[in-house]
């Protein structure tokens, strides 16, 4: 028997003893991996490409930020029709090595995204005058803070009255009384914050701005903290880690989730390595980076410098990263290095696992030279959904991480800003002008009709077959009967011959067999 035959006989086989199938129900799927992708030619996974605006939409102007910057650890939420924002302010006296004196949050909202109001709230007293929009710390002369992340906490049996939780870096002042060096405060509104007695505990660290989320999927707490891990030299390598908890307070199962990997290592320029060598070997060579951060340059170009991470609510089982990238490599010949940090895009399934996206190019990137962010970018957690599109909110800075300004530039700016992405648009599996095709692996569902979130620009085009678990088409779903699908839409109706239904063939278990030229497929969702 022909080799082919007995191949061919294997994959049948294989085939017919499958498991019934990946129940998918009614549940939006994304192709941010391989999990829909059991066969394919001429498909590539590609990351998306969000528009950054780069508008300066918040910025410090008001006559109480005088002397304040907006600093990297805000947080933005979409609620009761309005755009919620609690940034980050630094200001008053700065001291080299030091924190500035004064380190909050401040409030802002809008009902378009765009145009933010500042409200005197007269919470918060600063120097004794409460003619402001903070709104955290609630007593600046006992603590400062290093931003936080504040979120809507959706565990179902949380309290009204803690509906908002803040999980921030606490630095308090000397003999001050309260203890760091993070903390979690709660409120009812998101404005009037009290802070919990209990300290956070069971992290192996935490640094810079931390992620956390309840996760219905595993009924807990998810939190990522940022770690230092140090050779004994003295210098070290920026990672995040994942963690789990009852209560935000009491942390456990700590596993690291984003860390430079060896294709990071191996990216150094070789005078780099070399360097590194040297170091090891006990030469005076290239002192840590100016201002006293022991980065790990020689040998690590970049660092995980936070972790970014939330879980995809429109989408069934996605945890998205964009993980702000700390850069510094040294130039051959050179005793400098960028010090500039970017956003790059992982993705997980499970929350714990990330891989980051091919190729590794910015997800976010600096700007021109001279602009507001042409040193440093930070994504703000959680997209905002407007639309059919998600807008990411990013602090971008003229500044370095060690301190040196934009030469382009008049003088220190920052400001929040947003990019643009198509709703579901991280990912895609895209076929070249030449085309491809992808088959999935076997899918029970519950609805009564297809859609694709399909770009197919003006000329391109997708056509969808249905098999049954065997691989067969099955009758009336074929390729001959599968109409062209041309456009760029974020649910694009899949037909047969005019047919939308397949109501018939819920509960069983059917294959996906997508043929595509000159298009990217970034979802799919059976519906009601």
């Amino acid at each position: 028997m022909p080799p082919c035959v007995i191949a061919a006989m294997m994959l049948a086989a294989s085939l017919l003893n499958a498991q019934p199938g990946l129940n998918v129900g009614s549940r939006k799927q994304l192709f941010i991996d391989h999990k829909f992708i059991e066969s394919s030619d001429g498909i590539t996974l590609t990351a998306g490409a969000p528009y950054q605006t780069r508008e300066e939409l918040v910025v410090a102007d008001q006559s109480w930020e005088k002397d304040l910057v907006i600093g990297s650890y805000s947080t933005v939420l979409k609620e009761d029709g309005k755009v919620r924002l609690w940034y980050n302010v630094l200001g008053g006296v700065w001291k080299p090595h030091e924190n500035p004196s004064f380190m909050g949050v401040a409030y802002a909202e809008s009902n378009d995204g765009l145009h933010f109001r500042k409200p005197a709230l007269r919470l918060v007293a600063r120097d004794g005058d409460r003619e402001n929009n903070f709104v955290l710390p609630t007593d600046p002369s006992l603590v400062t803070i290093g931003g936080g992340t504040v979120l809507r906490d959706e565990n179902p049996k949380c309290p009204i009255g803690e509906r908002y939780k803040s999980w921030s870096k606490f630095y308090p002042r000397k003999d001050s009384g309260p203890r760091g060096p993070h903390r979690v405060w709660y409120s009812a509104d998101g404005l009037r914050w009290k802070l919990y007695g209990t300290l956070v505990t069971g992290l192996r660290a935490a640094d810079t701005q931390p992620s956390w989320f309840w996760d219905p999927r595993v009924g807990r707490y998810v939190g990522y903290s940022r770690e230092w891990v140090r050779r004994p030299d003295g210098y070290g390598l920026r990672m995040a880690s994942y963690n789990e908890s009852d209560d935000m307070l009491h942390w456990d199962s700590t596993m690291l989730a984003l860390e430079p990997d060896e294709r990071d290592f191996t990216a150094a320029p070789r005078a780099s390595i070399e360097l590194d060598k040297a170091r090891v070997q006990g030469e005076n060579v290239l002192p840590p980076e100016p201002g006293g951060d022991q980065v790990l340059a020689p040998a690590a170009p970049l660092d995980m410098y936070g972790p970014g991470v939330f879980r995809y609510a429109e989408a069934d089982g996605v945890y998205i990263a964009l993980t702000p990238i700390f850069h510094h490599w040294r130039a051959e010949g050179k005793n400098s290095w960028p010090s500039t940090g970017d956003v790059q895009l992982s993705v997980s399934r499970d929350g714990r696992h990330f891989q980051r996206a091919p190729g590794r190019r910015p997800f976010l990137g600096v700007g021109h030279p001279g602009s507001f962010d042409s040193k440093w970018v930070w994504p703000l957690p959680n997209p905002v959904r407007i639309g059919d599109e998600l807008w990411i909110y990013y602090l971008g800075t003229n500044k370095d991480h060690s301190g040196g300004i934009d030469p382009a530039a008049k003088r220190q700016t920052s400001a929040i800003s947003r990019a643009i992405l198509r709703l579901d648009g991280f990912m895609s599996a895209e076929a070249a002008y030449e085309g491809g095709w992808l088959i999935t692996p076997p899918l029970v569902f519950g609805g009564s009709r297809l859609e694709l979130n399909l770009d197919t620009g003006a000329g391109g085009v997708a056509r969808v077959e249905l098999l049954d678990a065997a691989g067969k088409p099955i009758p009336g779903y074929g390729l001959a009967q599968a109409d062209e699908l041309n456009g760029n839409n974020v649910r694009m109706p899949v037909s047969w011959k005019g047919n939308t239904g397949v109501a018939p063939l819920a509960g069983k278990p059917v294959r996906l067999h997508i043929r595509m030229r000159a298009a990217r497929l970034y979802a799919f969702q059976f519906v009601p």
